[in-house]
């Protein structure tokens, strides 16, 4: 027997609501913890910072798919370094739903890493960021 319901009408149905992005502030010097808290593109901006500092895997804290995951067995040359941390921030930072977007890589290679940056775009506007990759771990 197939269910014979009645249609949800527009009264039934309920409201999104959209959490606020308040995050407490971390002081990444002192290695502490604020009391006060930052909401908006300040927090994801620290939201980013966190995620790009924790390696994915290492801490059963966090989620399989927190953090960022870079191994740099088998890459070799420019193009392929630039294509993996490319592939590696996105995937680091995409999973935030504030995040909509990273585009406008740039790369600064050095001689025991590449410095990285690059634009994220966000429901709260636009920020630059720069990261830094030891090659040698």
């Amino acid at each position: 027997m197939i269910p014979q319901g009645s249609q949800i009408g527009e009264e039934n149905q309920e409201e999104v609501s959209v959490l606020p992005s308040l995050t407490y502030v971390l002081q990444a010097s002192g290695q502490r913890i604020g009391r006060l808290q930052l909401e908006g593109k300040e927090a994801v901006k620290q939201a980013v910072y966190k995620a790009l500092s924790t390696r994915r895997y290492e801490h059963l804290i966090y989620s399989p798919d927190y953090g960022m995951e870079w191994s740099w067995e088998g890459i070799s040359g420019r193009s392929m370094v630039e294509s993996e941390l490319e592939r590696w921030i996105q995937e680091a930072l995409l999973p935030d739903d504030r995040i909509s977007e990273v585009t406008q890589f740039e790369y600064a290679h050095e001689p025991d890493g590449v410095k990285v940056s690059f634009t994220v775009i966000t429901d709260f506007g636009n920020f630059r960021q720069e990261t830094e990759v030891n090659m040698n771990v």
